[in-house]
């Protein structure tokens, strides 16, 4: 019994390291994406950057695992994932700044995640989950509500990345529900998304990375295909398989607090009310959700 516990605790630390790698990885994504963005990037630019480069990096794994990987369920992952998630994602950081992507896409997948968990795969939470889920969902509000009350004009952006949460918050459930091995659903994600959207890439060709540095290209390759791909994905699936959706959503939250802080200097960007608001109720809603739930040992 003592050893089964012992063996418990080793699988939850691995699946807290699993996360913490993956939450880096996300806070640089949404920095690394929105400076592309400002350089000058397009959408089409971005996508064919972030899987036509890991197409190739990962074609050998890609064709020894060619009958796992082109199945329904496996190519449905890929477009829910791969290409409606980031055409979304993408088409945000077009026009809305890196603090509210910081916000809007981790703060909002814990409460995608946990609705689609508990009616698609039968997960039950905690109050404290669900507590921690309305603090956080109240910030979210907040800021959606300063946005589509100002005279900015990146509203267009913050919806984008309510739909890339949705599409998230799918593809993590049936990531799990379907027990893919996180290898095998990043090489499929990689598979549709790329042979999906390359044939519309070509009638952009003309206009492909004008006026972009060749610094700014090798290091969207670099950082989208491969750690935003390989190493993000991996690292997310291992701590859902371990944590479950709903925890790892929730964890998710921590991006907020590190990425807008990075941002705001990085950037130049402007620190308002709502967003202030907004980060307090995520960083509040993370403490309730998962620090508070913990069962101390008794001395």
């Amino acid at each position: 019994m003592q050893y089964q516990s012992s063996l418990s605790r080793v699988s939850m630390v691995k699946g807290y390291i699993f996360a913490s790698i993956s939450i880096l990885v996300w806070t640089g994504f949404i920095l690394i994406s929105r400076a592309g963005a400002l350089a000058s990037l397009s959408l089409a630019d971005m996508m064919i950057v972030r899987f036509g480069t890991a197409f190739c990096v990962f074609f050998p794994f890609i064709w020894m695992q060619r009958k796992t990987i082109f199945q329904w369920r496996m190519m449905l992952l890929g477009v829910i994932g791969g290409l409606a998630y980031s055409l979304s994602v993408f088409n945000g950081f077009q026009s809305a700044p890196a603090t509210h992507a910081a916000l809007l896409l981790p703060g909002l997948m814990p409460i995608m995640i946990a609705i689609l968990a508990y009616f698609l795969a039968g997960e039950r939470h905690s109050e404290f989950a669900w507590a921690g889920i309305g603090v956080s969902s109240l910030g979210i509000i907040i800021l959606l509500f300063e946005t589509l009350l100002s005279s900015a004009s990146y509203w267009i952006g913050d919806i984008s990345f309510v739909f890339a949460c949705l599409f998230w918050g799918i593809f993590t459930v049936l990531l799990r529900r379907w027990k893919f091995a996180p290898w095998h659903a990043t090489l499929g994600v990689i598979t549709a998304t790329t042979v999906l959207f390359v044939p519309y890439y070509l009638t952009q060709l003309s206009h492909a990375f004008e006026g972009v540095p060749r610094e700014m290209i090798a290091l969207q390759a670099f950082y989208q295909a491969i750690m935003a791909i390989a190493v993000q994905f991996v690292c997310y699936g291992k701590a859902v398989h371990i944590l479950g959706a709903t925890k790892m959503g929730a964890l998710m939250a921590m991006v907020p607090l590190l990425a807008s802080t990075l941002a705001i200097p990085l950037f130049g960007e402007q620190v308002t009310t709502g967003l202030v608001v907004a980060l307090i109720c995520i960083c509040l809603g993370t403490i309730i959700g998962n620090v508070l739930p913990i069962k101390r040992p008794i001395l």
